[in-house]
């Protein structure tokens, strides 16, 4: 299967199913949510009472267990394949005047900074706050600023240097890292787009492989888009491992490594849910004793 065809449902999945689930619930209890308000973590339609430390905690441990799974199993290929900013290169790709790239940008930065700060608050009741101008509205104002800005000024500073993700990548002893070559040299329409489409400014594959690349594959797929448009089948950027795909992205003990993270994260939450470590917050959740 192309590159492409992999990437661009992927992507528009990942932004669907982050976007939708703070939307959904039953009984008052929605698929997943951190409700500091009731003090109460609510995971598939099930709700826990939780003081506001333990829904901290369980954050923090949420956020490092998926981010350790997501490493062990699909390694760089998540930056390509599952990032928002991967779908923001994308974005800056597909259109070229200013103005309408603002737009777009902007409201995929709206998307997502609505969407989180809807996990920890209802997002029927979020969206009153526009007409009040209350808290929420202000932080999900500031999360669609502060996303604005990283996709459209800052991507190459924030995905070379400040990103987790890339930071745990970058330190794990993956076996044969991904990385990519570009070859055919021969056959380059100089268009450029594989500099165009990635994360990190002024990086140049066609140089050869810079170690501040993020191995998204992003520059695959933009030169593979262009070959196909000039009667070539492949593109002249590819993986220098081939046998590493999306399915089978870090070493072959990678699953089994993300599935005790995985396990380990369950457990240590458990941990953190327990009753015996609540402070009194249990008169806010009568209706979870019935």
């Amino acid at each position: 299967m192309a590159t492409k065809q992999i990437l661009a449902p992927s992507l528009l999945f990942t932004l669907f199913a982050y976007i939708t689930i703070p939307w959904m619930s039953f009984d008052g209890i929605h698929l997943l949510m951190f409700h500091f308000e009731k003090h109460r973590f609510e995971f598939f339609f099930m709700a826990f009472e939780s003081s506001t430390h333990q829904l901290i905690y369980t954050i923090v441990t949420l956020f490092i267990g998926l981010i350790l799974t997501l490493n062990f199993t699909l390694s760089r290929f998540f930056c390509g394949f599952y990032c928002p900013s991967a779908l923001a290169s994308i974005i800056h790709l597909k259109f070229k005047n200013p103005f309408v790239l603002f737009i777009v940008i902007f409201t995929l930065a709206f998307l997502l900074a609505f969407s989180t700060i809807a996990y920890f608050t209802p997002a029927y009741k979020l969206l009153s706050h526009y007409t009040e101008f209350g808290l929420g509205a202000i932080f999900v104002g500031i999360l669609a600023t502060l996303f604005t800005s990283i996709f459209l000024l800052f991507r190459g500073w924030y995905c070379s240097i400040l990103c987790p993700y890339f930071f745990v990548s970058a330190i794990l002893p993956q076996e044969g890292k991904q990385t990519f070559a570009f070859k055919e040299k021969e056959n380059c329409i100089d268009c450029h787009k594989c500099v165009k489409i990635c994360p990190v400014d002024d990086l140049d594959i066609k140089n050869g492989f810079d170690m501040r690349c993020v191995q998204c594959g992003l520059c695959e797929v933009a030169c593979e888009d262009v070959m196909m448009k000039h009667s070539q089948k492949h593109s002249l950027i590819s993986k220098k491992l081939e046998k590493i795909t999306i399915f089978n992205s870090f070493s072959k003990h990678g699953y089994i490594w993300g599935i005790i993270t995985f396990i380990i994260m369950i457990i240590m939450i458990y941990f953190i849910l327990d009753s015996g470590f609540l402070d009194n917050c249990y008169l806010n959740n009568k209706g979870l004793y019935r």
